[in-house]
């Protein structure tokens, strides 16, 4: 038996498709589109038209504001937002991400301009955030190893490491007994582990040479691929005892 999709032409699948992308609610005044673009949460980005005496208003309705409170960043997400929507030419109000009296013929670029300045901004807060995490995470770095080897034994913030192909930066370095060992912090997130694996892949490489590595883990159970991290550093919980910040420095990992 031939697959009905066999006999279905190109068109009409690809119409189908595109329906099931895009999804439409709302009344003769106001619709609602729920568009193909997610937010770093994983929601979908959605934009309102309304209907204008002189156009239309096409908005996020606050979307994205709301996107970027779930992450705590709502305060920098109202900072961020409007430098955004000047760069899509449109604009921002403190809460929503709109164009104004839209004509008919400018509405599908008003919604991919809407969308898109959304999306970016929520974006931007989560980077910022993560910034400002990491910030935190490595003064809590430093105090430790402060603690375990003294203020003058490490480094803070090493900067353009060599590593077999490329320059790195790190967080902390320990040079002791004439080996070196880099401190890499790593957060709960799968782009922090991908980051850290690559710097260390990277050091790996140089040989018999290669400094040791060590991956500070915030939270140890909820960090993904760490098989995968293992395999390129030591793995060392932050709250780890004194000793433990000693031997990982001396400990070659595999």
């Amino acid at each position: 038996m031939i697959p009905s999709s066999i006999l279905t032409p190109v068109n009409d699948i690809a119409a189908e498709v595109a329906r099931a992308l895009v999804r439409v609610a709302g009344s003769a005044e106001c619709a609602r589109l729920s568009l193909p673009l997610l937010y770093p949460g994983g929601s979908m980005v959605g934009v309102e038209l309304s209907r204008l005496r002189d156009g239309f208003l096409v908005s996020d309705a606050g979307g994205a504001r709301r996107e970027a409170g779930l992450l705590g960043g709502e305060k920098a997400f109202i900072r961020i937002a409007k430098d955004v929507a000047e760069k899509f030419a449109v604009r921002f109000d403190r809460n929503m991400i709109f164009d104004l009296n839209v004509p008919d013929h400018e509405l599908v670029v008003a919604v991919i301009a809407v969308a898109n300045a959304a999306k970016t901004a929520v974006e931007n807060t989560a980077i910022h955030l993560t910034s400002v995490e990491h910030a935190d995470f490595r003064a809590h770095l430093w105090d430790r190893l402060e603690h375990a080897y003294g203020s003058r034994s490490f480094e803070r913030n090493v900067r353009k490491f060599q590593g077999a192909t490329e320059q790195w930066d790190f967080d902390a370095a320990i040079q002791t007994q004439g080996s070196l060992a880099l401190f890499e912090i790593v957060t709960a997130h799968a782009n922090s582990v991908n980051s850290a694996v690559t710097k260390f892949l990277d050091v790996r490489d140089l040989g018999a040479s290669a400094p040791n590595r060590v991956a500070v883990l915030m939270d140890v159970a909820k960090t993904p691929r760490l098989p995968v991290l293992g395999r390129t550093a030591q793995i060392l919980a932050v709250d780890a005892p004194d000793e433990d910040y000693r031997k990982a420095a001396h400990r070659k990992a595999a």
